[in-house]
């Protein structure tokens, strides 16, 4: 009787008020009515399942089949239905992936397959090996539209995770390795690349991938960030590809010669670069701004210097970047490069609301007779690690050694609010020197007998503690008081060898090549001053490669693509072909790869647990109070639906006791950063727990959400929540690592929103856990997904919808 009440009515409570219509007494005990129960609910979902499975192939029929809708709709309620009676409780398991093969879908070994959506057409989808589909994740064949209904194949290949609520669409193709993110979308017909981590609701944006050669820099950037610098960089980019030359500083002239450090450093701590009598090898080349045909034209001088190492004296062990004038007209990278697309007005609005960009522009030009004349500022800091441990912002400076030249040589008087564009200023009409005088000015000091000679300096300052305060140190459109931190003479560069025109054409200098000891500060967004210097290190070394048709590495390419700039990148050679990393990866191995034995148990023991468990814990819970109503129905002869709601309230508190403390018997409590294996037995257990805890909110908790009781519920799983000041839980998906989750006075969790306290990554088959803290007043809204370490601060909300990623803090507005 009870497999064919249960195959009647699904709900457990219909069940029970149809066995209670037809039967007047239980005369079996506690357990053998919840054996019974147990087995009719499995043996009703086996047979489901089995009919289910063979009446789908027979109205699938063959591929090539042209169906009728009216078939079509009833094979995909039949699906349906299937999965939401009994197949929802099978998922983390290898059974449920048998029953996914025995509708006609391909599944390969190893695969980890969540609480995925009923699919309607199973045996369009093709699932790789190792693959892993995130709790909540969305596979749909075929949907209607305006355009009808669109169907298509979705493969998932080798490896690949699909995260939790994310959706993937028909006709899409992910590759092997890649990770599509949280509350994600895999749009109609989409290729995901191999290797790729991919985020986005609309379109997927790939954010990097994990086959290819990162670059620190642009991981440490945000999106802004990196959208800025990837515009900029792939603008410089078009015209370095046209021009086939540099943007800045196109021609120029150097030398070789030495760094003789001085004996004396009183006023300097021990540094292992700058250590008294030490001697480096250094290039040295002089340039202009952006006249590349004319040295007579009013321009910025620059010189470029490179350290080579003492011990091996062809290995480079810093570049420093050096232009006349002490301060620069932009700020961060964000500032150059608004300053580069615009046109004057706007640049003379940008020097009205900042009128100190005036000078740094007006003093950077200079009209001179030798490069050799000139002072020459880095403008931009440098973080000094010295040998006690201590850190010190440094700038640099060029002098010429005849103290007689002062830092005004060359100065050219302001005209105007600011310049025209210096490449374009024409030399002044009686002007009869040599077009590239500068370059030959240079070369003819270098070949003399007293060759040329500079004064290294250094300013340092310390690091200020106060953030505000740091951001002043590092503005480079303001230089700092010298008579607070005043230059120290370091060393005295001597250039004694000039370099041909092919040699100094080949010198790429570079920001990034640093060491430890002189350091670039970082940047992660593009509003903080060490952004300029930060930023244009890739862009600099970007457009190095393209000029010189260098193999661009994946990662520049990829991050050029995701850019708003066009760029033809057809012609550029890469670094890594897709054939290389086929070669290179082809053999990786299943990241889930079971063990014979966790094989055996995800197909046969797992399932059991999780389908017969559940029904036989509830078929416990609810005899006594089922055996008190029959009684009281037979003896004081009430009307059943009258003792139905009472028995239903009851047995259902009953059943969220009784999974409160299961929770505490199979799961135990999780601590915050503790990794798992995903098929270890702490991760059969907790699945065996969510199986019991969906049966449970089917039965009665699913009904309580937002009221204080749930709250209590939450509580007595480990929750860290204040009930009594104002706590409202309005989701299920709250619970699923309830000692993950902490909510202050005031929070409130919409309906049906995601609370992960765990995520898989793919990352050796690793399950990792985190805290989510909701703070006073804090709002999760309706269907928001929340990942491990991710807190709303007091008075912050996360939209319906929305995704707070690991370890993200949603601000207070």
């Amino acid at each position: 009787m009870y497999a064919c009440v249960a195959g009647a009515f699904h709900w457990l409570p219909a069940v029970v008020a149809a066995c209670a219509s037809i039967m007047t007494e239980i005369s079996s005990g506690p357990a053998t009515s919840a054996s019974f129960l147990a087995l009719a609910y499995f043996c009703h979902g086996l047979v489901l399942s089995l009919l289910s499975g063979i009446l789908s192939r027979c109205l699938a029929g063959d591929g090539g089949t042209q169906r009728s809708h009216i078939k079509t709709w009833f094979l995909y309620r039949v699906n349906i239905a299937c999965h939401l009676r009994f197949a929802k409780l099978l998922t983390g398991t290898e059974a449920f992936c048998t029953y996914l093969r025995l509708f006609g879908a391909k599944v390969g070994r190893h695969c980890s397959i969540r609480a995925i959506n009923p699919v309607c057409s199973p045996r369009m989808i093709s699932i790789g090996d190792g693959v892993h589909l995130g709790d909540f994740s969305r596979i749909v064949t075929g949907f209607y539209s305006s355009d009808g209904f669109t169907c298509g194949e979705i493969q998932v290949q080798k490896n690949s995770v699909v995260g939790s609520q994310s959706l993937v669409l028909s006709g899409s193709n992910i590759h092997e390795d890649v990770v599509l993110g949280a509350l994600s979308i895999a749009p109609v017909g989409s290729v995901l690349d191999r290797g790729g981590i991919y985020m986005g609701c609309q379109t997927p944006i790939l954010v990097k991938n994990a086959l290819h050669a990162l670059d620190e820099r642009i991981e440490e950037m945000d999106a802004r960030y990196k959208k800025i610098v990837g515009k900029l960089a792939g603008n410089l980019a078009v015209t370095t590809m046209k021009a086939k030359s540099r943007y800045f500083h196109r021609i120029g002239v150097g030398g070789k010669g030495v760094l003789n450090v001085f004996q004396d450093l009183s006023g300097l701590p021990s540094h292992k670069i700058f250590g008294p009598g030490k001697c480096f090898p250094v290039v040295v080349r002089h340039s202009n701004s952006l006249s590349a045909d004319d040295d007579a034209r009013i321009d910025a001088r620059g010189a470029a210097l490179r350290v080579l190492s003492e011990k091996s004296r062809e290995v480079p062990l810093l570049d420093l970047t050096l232009k006349t004038g002490r301060a620069f007209y932009a700020r961060t990278i964000e500032d150059f490069a608004t300053w580069l697309s615009c046109g004057l007005p706007a640049r003379e609005q940008q020097v009205e609301r900042s009128p100190h960009i005036r000078d740094a522009v007006w003093s950077s030009l200079r009209n001179t007779d030798s490069y050799t004349q000139l002072h020459y500022y880095s403008n931009i800091c440098r973080l000094l690690r010295f040998e006690s441990g201590e850190e010190m912002y440094a700038k640099f400076k060029l002098r010429p050694v005849d103290r007689d030249i002062g830092e005004d040589s060359g100065h050219v008087a302001p005209k105007g609010i600011l310049p025209p564009e210096t490449g374009a200023i024409p030399r002044e009409e009686n002007d009869t020197r040599p077009l590239l005088f500068l370059a030959d000015d240079f070369q003819r000091r270098v070949d003399s007998s007293d060759h040329v000679h500079y004064i290294f300096q250094l300013q340092c300052r310390p690091v200020p503690s106060d953030g505000e305060e740091r951001e002043w140190a590092l503005d480079c459109t303001r230089p700092w008081d010298e008579t607070e931190f005043p230059y120290m003479d370091i060393g005295e560069i001597t250039i004694d060898q000039n370099l041909t025109t092919e040699e100094s054409e080949r010198l790429e200098f570079n920001p990034f090549l640093r060491c430890n000891e002189v350091d670039i500060i970082r940047a992660t967004s593009c509003s903080q001053s060490a952004s300029i210097d930060h930023g244009r290190s890739l862009v600099y070394e970007i457009c190095q490669h393209l000029r010189n048709g260098t193999p661009l590495p994946v990662a520049w390419r990829c991050f050029l693509e995701q850019s708003d700039a066009k760029v033809d990148l057809s012609g550029c050679p890469m670094a890594a072909t897709a054939a290389m990393l086929t070669k290179e990866f082809g053999d990786r191995r299943v990241t889930l790869a079971r063990t014979w034995c966790q094989t055996l148990w995800a197909t046969c023991c797992q399932p059991l647990l999780q389908t017969l468990l559940p029904y036989f814990v509830l078929g416990i819970v609810i005899f006594l109070p089922l055996r008190w109503m029959l009684i009281v129905n037979s003896t004081l002869e009430l009307p059943l639906h009258w003792l139905l709601p009472p028995f239903w309230v009851t047995s259902g508190i009953m059943a969220a006791l009784v999974c409160a403390g299961a929770k505490w018997v199979l799961v135990g409590r999780k601590k915050e950063g503790e990794a798992v294996l995903i098929w270890s037995r702490v991760v059969f257990m907790d699945t065996v727990w969510q199986a019991l805890r969906t049966v449970m909110g089917d039965y009665f908790v699913g009904m309580i959400t937002g009221s204080v009781l749930f709250g209590v519920w939450m509580r007595l799983m480990g929750s860290s929540i204040e009930v009594d000041d104002g706590v409202y839980v309005d989701s299920m998906g709250a619970v699923l690592n309830p000692e993950m989750v902490e909510i202050r006075r005031g929070g409130a969790v919409g309906r049906d929103a995601l609370l992960f306290g765990h995520t898989y990554e793919g990352e050796e088959g690793r399950v990792k856990y985190g805290k989510i803290r909701v703070g006073e007043g804090g709002f999760v809204g309706s269907r928001a997904v929340v990942m491990p370490g991710a807190r709303v601060e007091s008075g912050g909300s996360l939209g319906a919808l929305s995704l707070a990623m690991k370890g993200e803090v949603v601000k207070s507005r």
